[in-house]
């Protein structure tokens, strides 16, 4: 067994090292030629768990080796951790570069991937263990430190799922009632000084209702205190108002009216079509929350993608539930 000791640094140079160790790769090119061993992996895994240096969790102990290869450090004084423990890898039979794999195409690209091309893309035997890969990914992309949606906010809720699109009819048991929160950003434009709107981030949520019960909870969660809230006329929302926040409903219409709430219109458009188009409309429902963190974790980051897989890597490292293929993950 190869060990390497992590020999103590100067401040300085232990910061240096940790900036150069946790640089997130900035195309698919760069991620490929970067983590194409088994170490290479523990050591930016080591980085993204330890970013203040190691401090053995047993002990506090500072100084400690790398068992290369074992996905293991063991402090001066004997105690072993996993690198894996308490994420979403831990106790996987699939090695770190599978994994790694797994959380970039997934934080990164675009239309996503499902489970049957990452299975054929990475040469893995069985479906089962390429879609719970991907699905224990998907349901720790929550930050539980995100911050709320502010100013402008567009909410609306859309039926997800079923032979049919739209509202209860045939095949609807097949469906999801999905809610969306869209956060609206405000900015004037360069070139013709004139102000426009574009989406900033979004929150999506599975639940059980259209009901008060149900839509209040989730924008109080979702949307800081004193933001205006833009919603339809549905009766759901009318206790926004008593929750600190500026309510804007309004019935919507024909001509000038129907265009009320385009962004968050737009957000479902594109949902549904992503689960049409990479997943082939068979996003059964229990699993159906995992898909809408990762929708709304890419959205989020679409202009930042390489931090993207930098940040999937580190909730994955932090997530205590690993749902598997029979169990729905915990909402977001």
């Amino acid at each position: 067994m190869t060990t390497v000791p992590f020999k103590p640094v100067s401040d300085a140079s232990r910061a240096l090292r940790r900036s150069v160790a946790v640089e997130p790769p900035r195309s698919l090119l760069e991620f490929s030629r970067r983590f194409t061993s088994e170490e290479a992996c523990e050591d930016y895994l080591f980085a993204v768990r330890y970013p203040e240096g190691f401090a053995c969790p047993a002990c506090g102990v500072r100084r400690g080796w790398a068992l290369s290869g074992k996905r293991l450090v063991e402090c001066a004084d004997g105690h072993k951790t996993s690198l894996t423990a308490g994420t979403v890898m831990h106790g996987s039979r699939q090695d770190l570069v599978t994994w790694f794999h797994a959380a970039y195409f997934v934080s990164t690209l675009t239309p996503g991937l499902s489970a049957v091309q990452f299975q054929k893309q990475m040469g893995i035997g069985r479906y089962e263990t390429a879609f719970n890969m991907l699905h224990k990914l998907r349901a720790a992309l929550v930050a539980p430190d995100r911050e709320p949606l502010a100013d402008e906010v567009e909410v609306d809720e859309a039926y997800v799922g079923g032979p049919e699109e739209g509202r209860p009819g045939p095949g609807a048991e097949a469906k999801a009632l999905v809610v969306c929160a869209v956060e609206l950003v405000r900015w004037i434009d360069p070139k013709t000084r004139k102000g426009r709107v574009r989406t900033g981030r979004v929150r999506l949520e599975v639940v059980r209702d259209a009901s008060e019960a149900s839509l209040v909870p989730f924008v109080t969660a979702n949307v800081a205190s004193g933001a205006t809230i833009h919603t339809d006329g549905w009766q759901g929302y009318n206790a926004l108002a008593s929750k600190g926040l500026r309510h804007r409903p309004a019935v919507q219409g024909k001509g000038k009216d129907a265009q009320y709430m385009p962004h968050v219109h737009r957000i479902f458009s594109n949902l549904k079509s992503w689960l049409i188009g990479t997943h082939h409309g068979r996003v059964s429902r229990k699993h159906l929350q995992a898909y809408l963190n990762e929708y709304a974790f890419r959205f989020n980051r679409r202009f930042w993608r390489g931090p993207a897989f930098h940040r999937a890597l580190s909730l994955a490292a932090l997530a205590e539930t690993r749902p598997t293929y029979d169990v729905r993950p915990r909402g977001a």
